[in-house]
This record gives C-alpha cells, structure tokens and sequence, in this order.
C-alpha cells in the first residue's frame, strides 16, 4: 500500500515538474509571514546570510528531483523575510510619541473631499510645534473640518494642529493602524483647529498631476451629480472619501464593494477597452493589418492608458499591483505569449511581494490574488477545456448560444470569484454577503458594458469638453447599479457578521487553495483536505472575556449569555468593532449594560448575580 502511494506521489509530482515554478511566491510569502510572525526585530546577519548559503545549496542540488526543490524553497523564504526586514528599514520615519498642539508647516501630498465635506489630507511636515527636525514624522495625516479650508496638493501651509501617534489596534489580532501607517512612512494622525494659510504655491510636475486627479473628480461629481458623481469619481480618481456611508453598506452588503477599489477588475476593463478600441480601428485601415503587428500596437497603447490610469487614480496599493499584472499581460502579447496564464500572475505576485512586502498582511492583495488565481484554475480545468473547445454554433443558434454564454461565465466567474475570497473577506471584515452572486450578475455587466467603457470615453473627450453625454451615460450605469445594491441589500440577512477565526484557520485553508489551484495532477485534490480543517477551525478562536481600550474609557466583560456587555452608551469605534469582532449584531446602545456596569474615578465595578469584580486603574 504504502509503495503504491509513493509511486501515486511520484508520477503527479513528475507531471507537475513545470509547474514548481508557480510556488516561488508562496515561499516569498512564507518568509515575509515569518517576518511578521516573530516577536522580536531579528539581527541583520540573520537576514544577508541565509540567501546566498540558499542559493549555494539550490545550485548544488539543482538536478536533483526533491532536493532541488526544497533548497529552492529555502532560498524563497529566506529571500522573502529578507526582503520584509529592508522594507521594515527602507520606510523608517519618526514616530510622534505623545499627543502634541501647535503650529504645523508642511506640503500637501494628497487631498481627498469627505461625505461631511471636511478634508483627508497628507501633509509633509516642515516643522510643528517645538519638535527637532530629528524627531519630526516624514509625513502627517489630517482631518480639517473647518468649511472655508483649501488646500491645494503641493503648496506649503501653515494651520494649528492636534497631533496623535498612529493608533494601535482596538482588539487582539485587529486591524494594526500603526503598522499600516509605519510602511506608509505616516508618524502622526490628527486634526487641524485653525484654517490653513498657504505660506508658497504648488511646484513640480507631481503636483500638477495631483492636480489634473482632482479636476478629473470634481469635473466628473459635478456632471454626474449626487451619490453618483461620487461614486463615478471614486471608479476613476480613487477617491471613496466622499462616498456616504449608507452607500458603501449597501455595495457590501451586496458583494460588490469590490467595484470601489480601483484593482484588477478596473485595469483589465479600462485598459481592455482601449486595446479593443485601438485594434479595432487598425484592423479598419486597408491593408494596414495584412502588413504591420497592429495587435500589438494596440497592446502598447493599452500599457500607456494603463500607466495613465494608474496615475489619475491615485496609485493606491492594489492599483499598482494590478498595473503590474495587465502590464505583464500586455507584454506577453508583445512577445507573442498567452496574455493571461497562471505563470503571468505567480510573477506578478512575486514581484509585488519583494517590492512591497507588507502587501501580503493586507486583504487587498489576498483577495485580488485569490480570485484571479482561482478563475484561471477553473477555466484551465479540464471539463471548462473542453466546453470552450466544442464546435461553434451558427446563424440564430449562435446568437442564443453566446447570449446563454455570456450569462453563464458571468455567473461562474462571480461563483469561483466570491468563493475564494469570501473566507479571506470574512477573515478580515467578519462579514458574508450571502446574495453576492445575484448582486454580482445583476451588476457586473452594468459595469463591464456600461460605466468602465463610458469612463475611458469621457477621459478621452475631456480635454475637448465634449464628455458630457459619456458621462450622462455613466452616471446612468451607476445608477443602476447603486440600485441593484440598495435592493439587494434589502434582501433579509443579505450581510451577515461571523466571529472572528484563529489566524490558523485562515493559514491552513489557503495553503489547501492553493495546493487545489497551482497543480494540475490528481494529487491537487488533496487541498481540499486542508480546506475542510481550516474552516473546521473557524469557530475555535478563543474569545477575550474582559477587554480594555487603551485609554481605560471603554470597558467590557462577557456575561453569562455569552456577550459582551459594554460601558458605553454612545456608538464608538472602538465599541462597533467589539463587537463586529463578535459576529454581534447588536448595537453598541444595546449592548450597553450600566445596570451591571460602573465605572469612576476610583474604577470599574461589575456585578453578576451579586459577586462584584473590581478592577482599579492601577490593574489597566
């Protein structure tokens, strides 16, 4: 028995031999999660020697079946923790220590219009308040409330501040603040309390892009006009600041969300459209295609409006690394490749996580990686394979048969699409859109036929002023599709809250994705194993019985029902993600139990069935 298994293990390892190539990321991946894992900053030798003794070792076991592969293994890891500890030091800026007011001077760095109409600013300080110029953050950000308040990217002003350090987590394995603002080199958060005055005038092309980004917005708001406008802005800019909230609860509860975040979806429509547009007119010119690669000007083209819209839209992290995926995938056109391949997107994702490591802490790029990886496996299966190889139709017949196509791959797509990143989703927000995939049908062609298509026009008809009815007809496919969130949303327990899962669960059932995903022999349906003991641990997160914010304001202990009762009386972010945390649907005045609850000067009392617990400040 045990020889014929290992004869089984053989033969799919030899028809998987060309595939090893695919896992080179996953073990960057596993050196960067090592990185984050450890407790302690580890010693620089630690991180310079393990990769050329790596190396050494897969050169000389090369040509060996396993020994090559496990040294290759080892030289990824150690090439991914290597390159999450020079990330760690490369972005290493002041951190504010302590809350501080005083007079800030800096440059504005970005600008975005929240749904109250205050401002979201990043500014680059020139000095604040009596801070050395040593101990000074590299970069601030602000909220400026205050309604006569301008600020233009790229000038220098001068307002009065309240400044924070980055804020820690709320709750164990939470949402880290801090580190997200430690690799964006922000040392301080706060809020400005006098208007700024603009001490010097922007400079530099960086601004006038700035700038040109900000007009396309505020062109696009007002053309469009309302939630619309804003929600059109946001698909082009990457501005969501002024998205209203009630609006971004719909899409989520309606599984599409995912259309705000200018990524792979918004790459492969905008810059698709544009290769289509482009071959489409070269292939009119007479004897233009018989004679020149039009094919492949039109994917130059497609690389350059790419670079644009990166640009424009704000060159967010998820936005860069679907750059690099359409811009390899363009490029394999180029040298006469299949565009989209599994070993497109595995080099894509190696080259994101040695240029930016701490990409793969983020649910961003899980779920971007997860959903195109997962769809490329499932249209490489074998049964989707010989589907797509089946003799074409004809006259009305194809017609009928390609409108049933069309329809169908909408809803597979959406189907493989939100099942692999439904349990990162859930991981990292604890929330399931159960009716995700009617949101995602009834909405997805809007967007794909409609709103993207429309976006790509006006942006080419702007200069001219002639984008109004491109717009008109964007505003109308949002439109639509805010529609189809709100009545979705409508749908009982379309959004439902999930506990918090053990980061292990998380970990074994990717490892068990991708295990199913990146192989091709019989032996791949093995992950499913891992799959099924991942989400059997879902529900094994040991819960906080007593929880502290960091101020000692905010106080909570579970009860005998089994929840949390809390001291807070008034919605709080701190209290929503306890207990969002939960899986708790419960508002926070619900959940509040004063009865039982006190809390003064002296410390907080909780009483259940008559046995006080007592907990003085000294103990928090």
């Amino acid at each position: 028995m045990s020889g014929a298994c290992a004869s089984w293990l053989r033969t799919s390892y030899a028809a998987d031999n060309d595939r090893l190539f695919l896992w080179i990321p996953v073990f960057i991946g596993a050196g960067i999660a090592l990185y984050f894992g450890l407790g302690f900053e580890p010693p620089f030798w630690a991180v310079i020697l393990p990769p050329p003794v790596a190396a050494g070792l897969a050169w000389r076991t090369r040509h060996r079946p396993f020994a090559g592969p496990v040294s290759m293994a080892l030289l990824c890891v150690s090439i991914g923790l290597g390159a999450a500890v020079l990330r760690f030091h490369a972005v290493a800026a002041p951190v504010l220590e302590r809350p501080m007011s005083g007079e800030l001077v800096g440059v504005v760095l970005s600008v975005e219009r929240t749904e109250t109409g205050a401002l979201s600013t990043v500014l680059e300080p020139v000095s604040f308040a009596e801070l050395s110029s040593e101990r000074l953050p590299a970069k601030v950000r602000l909220n400026v409330r205050l309604r006569d308040a301008i600020l233009r990217p790229g000038a220098e002003v001068k307002l009065r501040a309240r400044l924070m350090p980055p804020p820690e987590p709320v709750l164990p394995n939470g949402f880290d603040f801090a580190r997200q603002a430690w690799f964006s080199s922000i040392g301080a958060v706060g809020f400005a309390y006098s208007t700024p005055e603009e001490t010097a005038p922007p400079a530099g092309t960086g601004e006038l892009l700035t700038m040109l980004r900000m007009k396309i917005g505020e062109r696009m708001r007002s053309q469009i006009g309302g939630t619309s406008g804003a929600v059109a802005a946001a698909l082009v800019t990457g501005e969501r600041a002024s998205i209203p909230d009630e609006i971004s609860a719909d899409l989520r509860a309606a599984g599409i969300y995912h259309v705000l975040s200018i990524s792979g979806l918004h790459m492969v429509l905008f810059a698709g459209s544009l290769f289509w547009t482009v071959r489409t007119f070269l292939v009119l010119l007479p004897g233009l295609a018989l004679r020149y690669p039009v094919k492949k000007w039109a994917a130059a083209v497609a690389i350059l409006g790419a670079t644009f819209y990166l640009l424009i839209s704000g060159g967010a992290v998820a936005t860069q690394r679907a750059w690099i995926m359409i811009c390899l995938m363009f490029l394999a056109v180029l040298l006469d490749r299949p565009a989209l391949s599994m070993r497109n997107v595995m080099l894509a994702a190696t080259v994101i996580l040695v240029w930016r490591p701490e990409s793969l802490i983020g649910a961003s790029f899980q779920m971007s990686f997860a959903a195109v990886i997962a769809l490329i496996a499932f249209y490489e299966s074998e049964p989707v394979r010989k589907w797509s190889s089946r003799p074409r139709a004809t006259g009305f017949e194809a017609l009928v048969s390609r409108g049933f196509g069309y329809i169908l791959g909408i809803a597979l797509t959406s189907i493989v699409a939100g099942t692999a990143t439904g349990v990162i989703a859930a991981f990292h927000f604890n929330r399931i859109a159960i009716y995700g995939l009617a949101g995602n049908m009834a909405a997805m062609p809007l967007v794909g036929i409609v709103v993207m298509p429309m976006a790509l026009l006006a942006l080419l008809l702007m200069p001219f002023g002639l984008d109004g009815p491109a717009l008109w007809l964007m505003g109308k496919g949002v439109d639509g599709m805010l529609a189809v969130a709100h009545e979705v949303a409508a749908w009982q327990g379309a959004d439902r809250l999930v506990p918090a899962a053990p980061l292990s669960a998380l970990v074994i059932a990717v490892f068990g994705a991708l295990w199913l995903t990146l192989w091709r022999a019989h032996w791949r349906y093995a992950g499913l194993v891992p799959i099924a003991v991942g989400l059997g641990l879902w529900g094994s997160a040991t819960q906080p019985d007593i929880l502290i914010d960091r101020d000692a304001a905010l106080f909570a202990i579970r009860t005998t029902d089994g929840n949390l009762a809390l001291t807070a009386t008034r919605p709080s972010y701190t209290a929503e993600q306890w207990l969002r945390y939960e899986g708790d649907t419960r508002t926070v005045r619900e959940a509040a139990r004063s009865e039982f609850i006190g809390c003064d000067g002296g410390g907080c009392v909780y009483r259940e069935e008559g046995h006080p617990v007592v907990a003085f400040p000294s103990s928090l």
